[in-house]
């Protein structure tokens, strides 16, 4: 339509350009038999062009860059030379990005660095807001460029950051970042899996500790970092700006690996609550009871995610062959070990602990609360949920081997709830094997199932891995005639459910 009709081809116009994306292919693709850019160049390079010498350039506001960038001359970076095809790469995207004159938003996913003039443009760019880098994860020798200040930066997201991959220097560009809200680093997991210590704090915050600037933002994700605590986290964040934290793979916990503990320990100092009294929402990846402690230093917290479930990067040979394990277990055993009654109690502890912290100190705020699967709660620990948690809508945990009828006679004390997620484990087994579900689950089941209607407000109910919609109660009548609510369930899916952040944010992602 908008090539026939030129009223809506440049009523469009401006939303086609808003969002671009340039992916690089590492190799040639083929169409209907012929190479695509056929006659002419990549669509990357074409797409390139395009931007740089066309007039859609100033209509684009969010800018993506991926994919894999060959670099034929790679071996130029080891005799002190940068390839001419990456020079010739940062010449284009400057050309493009300097008529993006409404640029907000970058994000380079290129297996390339950014050259130093792409850089020195972004900082000439006084309507971006927005920057998001991944680093390649490549050895060879290349240049670390220090990032220039962009004072109007609000969000700035760094991923893959490696010391023996040439990462290039943040540490200005967030000193001088004076507006900014929302600040993401992840790490290479490499450190952390090899025991490397190569990292520090400083390397990322340096000129705001010597300059005694703290950073006034109101959501920090850290993933994957591994050094010993020096005490200089205090000094980066100011107190009671940070409302929102997710702390992934970072200061080990109960179930870190043994390889890290020593630098892991230097962690359980628990710091004043200062830091934490205005937090809403958090997120973690590894439970221990300093955390706890710190749960019970301050109130009001809206929104706690401890993800992990699923995972299976859990160090299994020390679990096989430690000492709590070895009588039982060949030393030559391959098999996956099930959890020994130490860690059971662990975990029980750990659970109990948070609990209580929340249900003290959170009971009236708590809205949304995803818990592990390894704590399998009771009947009276969803009780104590139900009574001193009412604003609860989201739930997600596993249910101990009593806990599902109990969680069935309460379901209706849940006023609030709109989404309940019952997390896999021996227990959740037997309830999708059941006639009616499993029936509908396979496909084989013909007619409609209904469930009684315990709660009006719950829509989505997952158990395990299967997420069940239900749709809003009608009344029925049962096989003597009486008429009771039931709602109709039908199957979803997990993109149904995004909107439900008990499964949107349990993932070991920081964005």
């Amino acid at each position: 339509m908008t090539r026939t009709s030129r009223l809506m081809y440049y009523m469009t116009l401006p939303v086609l350009y808003q969002r671009v994306t340039l992916r690089s292919y590492p190799e040639t693709r083929y169409v209907d038999g012929r190479p695509e850019g056929y006659g002419s160049g990549s669509p990357f390079v074409m797409g390139l062009s395009g931007l740089a010498s066309g007039n859609s350039a100033p209509l684009v506001k969010e800018f993506t860059v991926t994919g894999a960038w060959s670099e034929p001359g790679i071996d130029e970076y080891s005799r002190g030379k940068i390839p001419d095809s990456t020079i010739m790469l940062g010449i284009a995207l400057r050309a493009a990005m300097d008529r993006m004159t409404h640029l907000k938003s970058l994000t380079w996913y290129l297996d390339s660095k950014p050259t130093k003039s792409i850089y020195q443009g972004l900082a000439a760019r006084p309507t971006l807001v927005s920057l998001t880098l991944r680093f390649p994860q490549v050895r060879s020798p290349r240049p670390i460029v220090v990032i220039p200040p962009m004072p109007n930066l609000r969000r700035l997201r760094v991923s893959d950051i490696d010391p023996l991959c040439y990462p290039d220097d943040i540490s200005g560009l967030i000193f001088h970042a004076k507006q900014l809200e929302d600040l993401r680093i992840h790490w290479s997991p490499r450190m952390r899996k090899e025991a490397e210590p190569s990292i520090s704090f400083r390397s990322i915050f340096g000129q705001c500790l010597e300059a005694k600037y703290k950073l006034k933002i109101k959501h920090i994700g850290l993933q994957n970092f591994y050094g010993p605590n020096t005490g200089d986290m205090k000094e980066i964040f100011e107190p009671g700006c940070v409302e929102s934290a997710d702390f992934l793979d970072v200061f080990g916990g109960v179930y870190g690996r043994p390889s890290s503990i020593w630098v892991d320990e230097t962690w359980k100092t628990i710091p004043g609550p200062d830091l934490f009294k205005n937090y809403k929402t958090h997120r973690i990846s590894e439970p221990a009871i300093e955390h706890a402690k710190i749960l019970s230093m301050f109130s009001g917290l809206q929104e706690l995610y401890v993800i992990g479930n699923n995972r299976n990067d859990r160090d299994i040979k020390w679990d096989v062959n430690s000492p709590l394990t070895t009588g039982t277990t060949p030393a030559t055993s391959t098999s996956t070990p099930t959890p020994t009654s130490f860690e059971e109690k662990q975990a029980s502890t750990v659970c109990r602990a948070y609990l209580r912290a929340l249900t003290t100190n959170h009971g009236q705020s708590l809205t949304r609360l995803l818990l592990p699967d390894q704590w399998p709660l009771s009947g009276n620990q969803i009780g104590d949920l139900v009574s001193k948690c009412p604003n609860l809508e989201q739930v997600g945990f596993a249910l101990d081997k009593d806990a599902g009828e109990v969680m069935t006679l309460l379901a209706p004390f849940f006023v609030k709830l709109r989404a309940v997620r019952i997390l896999a484990n021996a227990h959740t087994a037997s309830i999708l094997a059941e006639t009616e579900i499993a029936g509908l689950i396979d496909g084989t089941r013909t007619e409609p199932l209904y469930w009684r209607c315990l709660n009006v407000n719950i829509r989505y109910c997952g158990i395990g891995d299967i997420i069940f919609k239900l749709d809003k109660a009608i009344q029925m009548p049962d096989e003597e005639g009486n008429l009771e609510w039931l709602n109709l369930v039908t199957l979803a899916t997990l993109e149904d459910v995004q909107q439900f952040e008990v499964w949107r944010l349990d993932k070991f992602e920081l964005w």
